[in-house]
């Protein structure tokens, strides 16, 4: 005979799950937390092929040491070897792995600017995106953020957009503007006093076309034109900071700032000049 005892405790089975979901985390992170590593994807997100012999010379390291990132990125499946010709890929979770890392290393290198804004208020799909940021130069004091806004401005050829907090001072200039042919966008908040009689004036005299949006959702400070962009975020308080900004004209940079722009513009009521 045997004696079955049932417990009368409720089962929590959460516990074990999350316990195992953070064990794999930390063995995630652990293998990412090698500057070796790190340098294998990187290379191999950049030339997709590559020989043991080819990562040991990338890393300095001999053979050996370069055999044990190998395994260890391999165990994660983040990388595979192709039997037909014996080098080393990325798989398809290797390369969404890569992909994540410049957001990743924008934390990294930004701290102390991130620990005195509060980017929060973003979508979600934007600080995902974060890293598109990377390649950016911080400008510092409110001289130098309004001076870019305003090389924005006049370095412009195709199109000019402007989102900020509150109404916007000097941007229009018919002498400087007349012999261009430039499309407006302005983000507005709400509510702002707008002089329509000036801006109709401007308009037709320089032949150009403005677009104005009024939104409550002003979560960033943007000035962009096809050649450069500029963003500056919340303080801790939810105020757009004018003492600072990062600029950049990269790709992925002007990308994000445009997508931005695009989301807060898509949500705004618009009037057309």
């Amino acid at each position: 005979m045997f004696n079955i005892t049932f417990s009368t405790q409720p089962l929590n089975i959460n516990v074990g799950v999350e316990g195992l979901k953070l064990e794999s985390l930390a063995e995630l992170l652990f293998v990412l937390a090698s500057t070796d590593r790190l340098q294998v994807l990187s290379c191999l997100r950049e030339e997709k092929w590559y020989r043991l012999t080819d990562i040991a010379q990338k890393l300095d390291s001999s053979m050996q040491e370069a055999s044990k990132h190998v395994a260890r990125l391999r165990e994660q499946n983040f990388i595979e070897k192709d039997t037909s010709n014996g080098c080393y890929t990325l798989t398809t979770l290797g390369k969404l792995i890569t992909r994540l890392l410049p957001s990743i290393e924008f934390l990294s290198e930004n701290k102390e600017y991130l620990l005195i804004h509060d980017i929060s208020s973003l979508p979600e799909e934007f600080i995902e995106r974060i890293g598109e940021l990377q390649e950016h130069r911080y400008n510092e004091k409110v001289g130098l953020v309004l001076s870019f806004t305003h090389q924005v401005i006049r370095e412009a050829d195709k199109f000019i957009w402007l989102m900020s907090d509150h109404s916007l001072i000097d941007v229009f200039d018919i002498e400087r503007d007349k012999n261009r042919r430039i499309t407006w966008r302005i983000i507005l908040p709400k509510g702002s006093k707008i002089d329509w009689q000036g801006l109709r004036s401007y308009a037709k005299n320089v032949q150009e076309r403005i677009e104005i949006g009024f939104s409550h959702d002003i979560i960033a400070g943007i000035a962009l034109n096809e050649k450069v962009a500029g963003v500056l975020l919340p303080d801790l308080k939810g105020n757009l900071d004018f003492n600072s900004s990062l600029i950049s004209s990269s790709v992925s940079f002007r990308k994000w700032c445009q997508d931005l722009f695009d989301y807060i513009w898509n949500g705004s009521e618009r009037t057309i000049l």
